[in-house]
């Protein structure tokens, strides 16, 4: 019955692996995306911002890193642009904002691409195309899944051991 389980656990294992493994391949592979670069690129070039209304519910999530309880504000926001309504989202990291308005950036040519701040994700979009973090990541979970493999390969090459009885003493 433990060989069964043990079996079932390193299959599921090895195919956590094979998938992030895919993942990470897949990003590394895929770098930045191109529109959006361009599209951030437009919007701080254009420098096209205006004020933006949060709407007031909003969704808390807190999350725990080391014990120390970290807390997230997801709001949705609208706004105007030549008589049509827009929405986007925003996260706040630190404290819940102290005004109602917050201050966008859009794109001209569609609104409906807009950002609080375009300069950082510009960067992170940039980074993806420059960086090899993701392409180690696929090494990693690659050499593991293969690890994996030849555990479950050994696990099934086990075979039950029949067992014996010792002789009693007499």
């Amino acid at each position: 019955m433990q060989n069964l389980k043990d079996k079932i656990w390193g299959f599921i294992i090895l195919l956590i692996c094979i998938a992030c493994c895919k993942q990470c391949t897949t990003e590394y592979i895929k770098g930045g995306d191109n529109k959006a670069i361009s599209n951030y690129e437009k919007m701080l070039f254009d420098n096209s911002t205006i004020e933006a209304e949060l709407y007031p519910e909003y969704k808390q999530t807190t999350i725990k890193i080391a014990g120390i309880p970290m807390k997230s504000y997801d709001f949705r926001y609208h706004f105007n642009v030549d008589g049509n309504e827009y929405e986007g989202k925003h996260t706040f990291n630190a404290d819940l904002p102290k005004s109602n308005t917050l201050k966008i950036y859009y794109l001209k040519t569609d609104p409906n691409f807009n950002t609080q701040d375009p300069k950082s994700k510009l960067e992170a979009e940039k980074e993806k195309n420059s960086s090899n973090s993701s392409l180690y990541w696929a090494i990693g979970w690659g050499v593991f899944g293969i690890l994996s493999l030849l555990g479950l390969i050994n696990e099934f090459k086990k075979k039950e051991e029949p067992e014996t009885e010792t002789p009693a003493a007499e």
